[in-house]
């Protein structure tokens, strides 16, 4: 390989290693707000409030 090309696929592997890391993160948030989510509703459940299943129709 030349070295421009060396410099090509380094960048494109950081992007990738970026990309990667961001999905990462997004779906750790994720679990999180539903673990959240769901202690939200048992403590509801357990006052008796009937928590909004969100469908208005």
């Amino acid at each position: 390989m030349t070295g421009g090309s060396q410099y090509v696929v380094a960048a494109y592997a950081v992007i990738w290693f970026l990309v990667l890391a961001y999905i990462v993160m997004l779906g750790a948030r994720s679990a999180r707000v539903s673990r959240q989510v769901e202690a939200i509703s048992r403590l509801l459940e357990r006052k008796g409030i009937a928590p909004d299943d969100g469908d208005d129709g």
